[in-house]
């Protein structure tokens, strides 16, 4: 193996000396803040790249998001879909039509009023082929939705109109049981037309950026803090009982926990798993630890050799001792995946994964002998460059992943790149493998199964199998919600015994939360926004 690193074939080995330096920080539980009393601080992920909700990617972006804006759809403390701008909504009785009548008086953070009219601009610029948004597939349910995103048709025959400035309709292809949780996520949030046009690229900076949500965007310094503020022109704005937000962003998650500790943040959003132990012992309940609807994977290029062969994809898939990992690595803070979609998440039932239960060895021999089928051999190794982002646990796993590929005679080369450098590439198909993660932005499959489905913009590894394209689309006709998820697993096992992804693990949510902090639930699949949120005195 090559990058710099020596490897050895005992994953154990691998990451106990990582591990031993990770349970490091002060002592004791973690002391309240002693700035106002009404300020959330706040530990985050990496720097987010954009706090544009049509642009953002990555759950570093997420919560500022919720923070920042709401949609007509949103959630409540328990995580469950309630109307958000929206006071109501009405559903036709073929699921088709989609009728919402938005709250009284609305407006943007600087007082222009909110009407149908901004919420039909949002949809249309969402889906516009220009803006290349991240989750505009999620919408091509709409009416038009992939010709319009795809530049076939113009915006304006995009299946949401306004009919006066208090209603909005929405028109679908085709029934979709799971267009409400679409709208409660944040990728979907209005955005406002005039401050887009005013700003240009730069409307979402601070003293530019206007939103609708509980807070506004007070102040940002890269890479050091960004500062929310309560906006009194919110439409809930009585019941937010927090003054500021400020959230800490950090590729370091180890710093996050000594921040915490020292009492400088109030609650983190991510910790390294090898601290948990270490963590629960010392700091008890205020550990919170939920599943979050999120896969870590490896994409393979399919387009490029040796990923365009399914002998190699699989030999490299079946080779991986995902239980150690999850074990050894992430100290049991995760579930092994042989799949893309969790199995808690909506009522998905999996059929079983035959490669899950086979001993290591046993898929060790298979793994060689299909290499050799594929003109493999020592003389003629298998050569795969690997890349993975900067965070300590993805080093951890790529470091273990190349001595298992070691072990069935597979050359493989590490690469490490920034998260941004990560997400440019990836989409850019500018890569053979690489790290990847999906957080699920609604409660149902089609999002994962969307990964490596044929024409989808997240799908980003080549990969199409128009046999599977039919069965999630004839699945998703299915007004039966057990029929269309026993079909949709139907269609995921196909796919997968193409081997188009390297599913590692479907990840677990660890955070801190300080005493001070009231009004904090765990709940699958997502984050208690701060509107919910208060702190107590000192």
């Amino acid at each position: 193996m090559t990058g710099g690193m020596k490897m050895t074939a005992r994953v154990a080995a691998l990451v106990l000396a990582s591990a031993a330096l990770a349970a490091c920080g002060g002592s004791g539980g973690a002391k309240a803040p002693t700035s106002a009393e009404n300020v959330l601080s706040r530990g985050t992920a990496s720097e987010p790249p954009t706090l544009d909700p049509h642009l953002a990617a990555g759950n570093s972006s997420s919560p500022i998001i919720d923070d920042l804006f709401t949609g007509l759809m949103t959630t409540d403390a328990k995580g469950d879909e309630v109307d958000g701008i929206a006071a109501s909504h009405t559903i036709s009785d073929d699921g088709k039509t989609y009728t919402f009548k938005l709250r009284p008086g609305l407006t943007w953070s600087d007082g222009k009023p909110l009407t149908s009219a901004d919420i039909v601009y949002s949809f249309q610029r969402l889906m516009s082929p220009k803006l290349g948004a991240r989750y505009a597939s999620n919408l091509y349910v709409l009416k038009n939705g992939r010709a319009v995103n795809t530049g076939a048709a113009p915006a304006e025959s995009l299946g949401v109109r306004a009919p006066d400035p208090e209603t909005v309709v929405f028109e679908l292809e085709r029934r979709a049981p799971y267009f409400l949780k679409i709208l409660a996520s944040n990728a979907t949030a209005p955005v406002p037309q005039h401050a887009i046009e005013a700003g240009g690229r730069s409307w979402t900076k601070a003293g530019s950026l206007v939103s609708n949500g509980p807070f506004t965007l007070a102040a940002w310094t890269p890479n050091t803090s960004i500062k929310l503020r309560k906006n009194p022109k919110f439409y809930d704005a009585p019941t937010v009982k927090l003054d500021e937000v400020v959230y800490y962003p950090t590729d370091d998650s180890g710093a996050l926990v000594k921040r915490y500790r020292a009492g400088e943040l109030d609650m983190i959003l991510n910790f390294p798993p090898e601290q948990t132990e270490f963590l629960k012992k010392s700091l008890g309940d205020q550990v919170h630890i939920a599943t979050n609807y999120g896969l870590y994977y490896y994409l393979f290029n399919t387009k490029q050799a040796p990923f365009n062969d399914v002998r190699v994809r699989k030999a490299l898939s079946i080779a991986v001792d995902k239980d150690s990992i999850v074990r050894d690595i992430l100290r049991g803070e995760g579930h092994p995946a042989w799949s893309v979609v969790p199995g808690d998440i909506s009522d998905y039932k999996r059929t079983p994964e035959p490669d899950s239960t086979r001993p290591l060895a046993e898929r060790q021999a298979e793994a060689k002998a299909l290499l050799t089928a594929a003109g493999y051999s020592a003389a003629k190794p298998a050569t795969v460059t690997l890349r993975y982002d900067s965070k300590e646990e993805s080093r951890q796993i790529a470091v273990a992943i190349g001595a298992m590929w070691e072990a069935i005679g597979v050359k493989t080369t590490l690469e490490v790149s920034d998260f941004r450098g990560i997400t440019n590439d990836a989409r850019g198909g500018k890569y053979q493998a690489i790290r990847y993660q999906w957080f699920a932005p609604y409660d149902d499959p089609s999002t994962f199964l969307s990964l490596i489905k044929g024409r989808s913009p997240t799908n980003l590894t080549g990969y199409a199998n128009p046999r599977y394209d039919a069965m999630v689309a004839a699945a998703d006709q299915d007004p039966n919600p057990a029929t269309r998820m026993a079909a949709l697993a139907e269609a995921e096992k196909l796919a997968m015994a193409d081997y188009p992804v390297l599913p590692l693990y479907f990840t677990t949510a660890r955070r801190l939360v300080s005493p001070r902090v009231a009004g904090w639930s765990d709940f699958p699949g997502g984050l208690v926004q701060s509107r919910y949120l208060s702190v107590k005195a000192n």
